[in-house]
Formats: C-alpha cells, structure tokens, sequence
C-alpha cells in the first residue's frame, strides 16, 4: 500500500485535530465530546514526529531550545485561556511534554553509547541496556507527572517507544496501543487511530513551513480566547 503522507502533511493533520480538540475545551460545544475523540489524535502524531525531528535534526541543544522557549512563551496564554489564571501550576502545555521527550531521547542514546562502552558481553548488554532505558523512560516520566505536565507519564512512554521501536512498527503499535490502553482515559484511547495516519508515513519532508508550526501553537490558543471574550 502506498505511503501517501509526508511529515508536512503529518504537522497539518496534527495542528487541524488539535485546533478542533481546543474549540471544543474552550467552547464547550453540544458537540463537546466529538470534537475532543479527534483531538485525541493529535498527541501521538506529534510524538512520532518529535522523533523524525531528534533523529534529524543537526543540534539537539538547538532543537531542545526552541521547545523549552515555545513552552513557556505559550504557557501563559495556555494558562488564562484554560484556566482563567495566567499562571496555573495544575497544567502545563504540550511544548514541555516534547522537550522533556526530547531530552529523554538524548538521555537513552547517551546511555546506549555508554554501557556498550563499559559492557562488551552480548549477554550484559541484553540484560543492562533494556533496564537501563527503562529507569531513563520512568524518572523523565515521573518527572513529567510532577510538573503536570500533558499526558505526563504516558507522552514520555509514547514519546519513548516511536523512538525505540521506529524500525518495527508492529512493535510500536503493540507498545503505543498497551501504554494508551493502561494508562490512558475511555477518551484517550481514540488517539490509536492516529497510528494508522502515521503507518502512511513516506519519510519525505514535504513543504517547509517550520516558522508557522512552531507559532500557529500559542497563536491559535490566544485567537481562540479572544474570539470567547468578544462572544461573551
């Protein structure tokens, strides 16, 4: 079956079904539940495009910046439109979930590169790397669930297993589809529809509009608000 989607056309469905998730959680629609089952698709798009971009990027430290920078940009406008606060500690936007995943990509390719240092035996590293990967993935998780930041403990699994499992995908789904299905909500379980979008992947780029998606995130939220406000 032929791979029709590229990582552009991967961003727009990501910010389309996020964008229709948020009209829902502002507005409160009649079609309030709708709206948020397709916004749960936007997570693991991102994640898996988080990924794409930690595997191609040409510096970590720049790429992890800018994420850090988007976050806490947004967080005040994700904040008061929300939350009706400017600074609410009980939520924490989507950009800290990817650069906290971020770094724990950067974290579990570090240690790989240093137990195969340290343990040459092929029977050591089949024991140590996999336990190792798995203290990484649950300290940033926990990490993630302390900050509140979104979907805590699961983005970071989610995040974590697209990277790990990126040459087996039916590995990646049985891991994505396990980790939504344990800790995900009734809700949050449409989101494994988003890997059927992700199967159609090319690997190709596509159209280069890396200005706007890193903007439409917090921009979009603001218009959103405002358009409440003069709605009354």
């Amino acid at each position: 079956m032929k791979k029709c989607l590229s990582n552009f056309d991967l961003k727009l469905i990501a910010i389309i079904t996020m964008t229709i998730d948020h009209i829902g959680v502002v507005f409160g629609t009649p079609f309030y539940n709708l709206l948020r089952a397709v916004g749960r698709l936007s997570f693991p798009i991102f994640a898996f495009l988080l990924t794409e971009g930690y595997v191609h990027t040409k510096s970590f430290g720049k790429y992890f910046f800018r994420l850090l920078v988007l976050a806490l940009i947004s967080e005040v406008i994700y904040d008061y439109v929300f939350y009706g606060s400017f600074i609410y500690l009980e939520a924490n936007n989507i950009f800290f979930t990817l650069a906290l995943g971020l770094l724990t990509l950067w974290l579990l390719d570090k240690s790989r590169t240093l137990v195969k240092k340290y343990f040459k035996e092929k029977i050591d590293l089949t024991i140590i790397l996999p336990i190792t990967y798995l203290l990484i993935i649950v300290v940033m998780g926990l990490i993630a669930e302390f900050l509140n930041f979104s979907y805590g403990m699961l983005g970071i699994l989610v995040i974590s297993f697209f990277y790990l499992f990126k040459k087996n995908f039916p590995l990646t789904v049985l891991s994505v589809s396990l980790s939504t299905l344990i800790l995900g909500d009734t809700m949050q379980y449409f989101s494994l529809l988003s890997l059927i979008l992700i199967y159609f992947y090319n690997k190709k780029l596509g159209k280069k509009c890396k200005v706007f998606f890193y903007l439409y995130y917090p921009l979009h939220i603001l218009v959103l608000g405002v358009i409440r406000m003069l709605i009354g």
